[in-house]
């Protein structure tokens, strides 16, 4: 390390990431929310999961996704069992086919991101919240 708020992240065990919550104390909100996210989630890899279900949720069969994302059907499969995973080209395409972000697929949870960008809007002026609000209203504007 090269001081205290530098940590090399190349090799860290167990034990040295519990090092990094207590060298850096300004995070522990953030250390605080992956273990509720962890919690949660009740894996470290929720992908499968989470592609099984929309897979599911849209009424289709692995081999029909296995087209879809033009993929043999072992592919796909090893995708929903969790033995391989996609590449990083392919995570935008699976997002945008069943609608969601490639957070999401990744194990993100929605209440975490909300709370985060609730607490960020909490601190803003009454002039910075108006701000966004006209910024957000001119980007549904131009979606439509």
């Amino acid at each position: 390390m090269k001081d205290d708020k530098t940590i090399d992240q190349s090799n860290l065990t167990g034990q040295e990431t519990k090092d990094v919550e207590i060298l850096r104390p300004d995070l522990r909100e953030r250390f605080e929310g992956l273990a509720i996210q962890r919690a949660k989630d009740g894996a470290d890899n929720v992908f499968p999961i989470r592609l099984k279900m929309l897979r599911k949720e849209v009424n289709l069969t692995q081999q029909e996704m296995a087209a879809i994302m033009d993929v043999p059907v072992r592919t796909y499969s090893n995708w929903e069992q969790g033995r391989s995973f996609p590449s990083v080209e392919r995570f935008p395409h699976l997002a945008a086919f069943f609608d969601v972000t490639v957070d999401y697929l990744l194990g993100v949870n929605r209440d975490t991101v909300n709370h985060r960008v609730m607490d960020q809007l909490a601190i803003l002026t009454p002039e910075q919240r108006k701000a966004v609000e006209l910024v957000l209203v001119s980007m549904k504007k131009e979606a439509e």
